[in-house]
């Protein structure tokens, strides 16, 4: 055991290659993907410790049960090669659903079935939707490991409810983010984090583990843990003005009271909590990174340059973040070249 890692201790395989094991009583164990000490290895750290510890005295597992195939899930390549974020996350939602029906038998989940319990969460479609996905695979481990029938396979005559557009995350207005930055002074960690998030244009798992190495020769390099891309930034003056007023940690640029990594819930808390005082309660950490894209849509950016910002893969997703609100700027330019005259201001 580190010293530095609670919980994670270090042995030679059978190769003689030095490897790092988290253990923790109570918690599922983790085999570490990256090397010690890097970046990517304290965000496999943080989400073993933000891993839902499994309820004590659970009964043993009966056989063919639901509890049964998802212990064979999180033992299979597809949910072990998973980033440890994302299985944190799909654990949470199998240990709900376990907790509700772990001992029936995955032979009386029919589509019918399924449904019913779709049409149960209608009020949560993104949350259905999820678990859908997850129990198709769930079932194609059933499957193989020989727990239903190989042509059993209800999940597919189902369908999650429908989920409205509601936009996601608040997108912030200039006068709500001219509003934080007069309310929250420069050298605070509020102000800091904002920074990071607007000027940076990144997620707030990755500003979390952002480090000094981080920002060396006045840019921002990092691969992102959402998805793996490699961004490479120039920090812009207001980000550098928040950097040098700090206040920055020893390792990490954000860090809390510890000297430590914030948890994904404890970053969230922070800046909600900013937000509240400011007087902006409708406003988060996410929204603040929909304000970046929206400011590069404004400033006329190509989808191929806002994406080299934010790190975007597709170009539909980027433009979910940048929004569909108007531009009259824009709007006037091309009914200009159209029409080839300039668009007189509208009758008051």
């Amino acid at each position: 055991m580190t010293r530095r890692f609670p919980y994670v201790s270090s042995f030679r395989d059978r190769h003689g290659k030095v490897r790092y094991r988290f253990r923790r009583r109570g918690y599922p164990s983790h085999y570490f993907k990256s090397p010690f000490g890097t970046k990517a290895f304290e965000r496999e750290y943080a989400a073993c410790l933000e891993a839902e510890r499994p309820s004590i005295g659970t009964p043993h597992i009966r056989p063919g049960s639901v509890s049964d195939a998802i212990a064979r899930y999180y033992a299979d390549t597809s949910f072990q090669d998973l980033r440890p974020a994302t299985q944190t996350v799909y654990r949470g939602v199998l240990e709900r659903f376990r907790k509700s029906f772990g001992d029936d038998a995955m032979r009386a989940f029919d589509a019918q079935r399924i449904q019913r319990v779709m049409n149960a969460m209608r009020g949560k479609p993104h949350a259905a939707a999820r678990l859908r996905k997850l129990l198709a695979q769930i079932f194609t481990v059933a499957r193989r490991e020989k727990l239903v029938p190989p042509t059993f396979d209800p999940v597919k005559d189902t369908r999650p409810p429908k989920a409205e557009d509601m936009g996601g995350y608040h997108r912030w207005s200039e006068d709500e983010l001219a509003q934080f930055e007069a309310y929250h002074p420069l050298g605070t960690k509020p102000r800091l984090a904002f920074a990071l998030l607007l000027y940076g244009a990144q997620r707030s798992a990755d500003v979390r583990y952002m480090t000094r190495s981080t920002i060396t020769g006045g840019r921002i390099r990092l691969k992102q843990s959402k998805t793996s891309n490699a961004v490479d930034v120039p920090i812009v003056a207001p980000l550098r003005e928040a950097l040098d007023a700090g206040p920055l940690g020893a390792l990490l640029l954000m860090e809390n009271n510890r000297g430590t990594a914030y948890t994904a819930k404890g970053f969230y808390n922070l800046v909600k909590r900013a937000c509240i005082a400011a007087g902006l309660p409708h406003c988060s950490a996410h929204g603040l990174r929909k304000a970046a894209a929206r400011r590069l849509r404004d400033a006329d950016c190509s989808d191929e340059e806002g994406m080299a910002i934010t790190g975007h893969k597709t170009v539909r997703e980027y433009r979910r973040y940048t929004g569909n609100s108007g531009n009259a700027a824009r709007a006037d330019s091309a009914m200009g070249k159209a029409y080839g005259q300039e668009v007189s201001n509208p009758v008051e």
